[in-house]
């Protein structure tokens, strides 16, 4: 049985995770190019949400996070680390080159839960990036 997960990465890591749910999954194709900002200026983080393998999900770090008494989530109960070795090693069995400290360093910065996408953006500050257009 699938997995609900919303997982929200930084800009800067998303190519890399885009590039390995591909060569992973063919339904990995497509996967984080919702952007997300705070400020709606630029993206500085993508997402994406719905449910995958749990041998996708096994691989994934994930966070647990609980609101406090005014409703706040600020208060992180627990976390897994994920497995990177496992995808580095899946990914070179798909042919692809990566580095491991390119995978560690994209969990690292990961946030993955299995709460509902909005919940988790507005706990991290972020919302849909819409572009402004200009009148030029």
């Amino acid at each position: 049985m699938d997995i609900f997960r919303t997982m929200i990465l930084p800009a800067d890591t998303a190519q890399l995770a885009r590039d390995i749910a591909s060569a992973l999954s063919a339904a990995g194709a497509g996967m984080w190019t919702t952007g997300l900002s705070s400020d709606n200026t630029t993206v500085s983080h993508y997402i994406s949400t719905g449910f995958v393998s749990p041998d996708f999900a096994y691989m994934l770090p994930e966070q647990f996070w609980q609101q406090d008494a005014e409703g706040v989530w600020q208060v992180q109960q627990d976390s897994t680390l994920g497995n990177p070795q496992a995808v580095y090693e899946a990914c070179l069995a798909a042919g692809m080159q990566v580095d491991l400290s390119d995978i560690q360093a994209a969990f690292n910065t990961a946030d993955v839960t299995a709460q509902e996408p909005f919940v988790a953006m507005q706990r991290l500050g972020l919302s849909l990036f819409t572009p402004v257009e200009s009148d030029n």
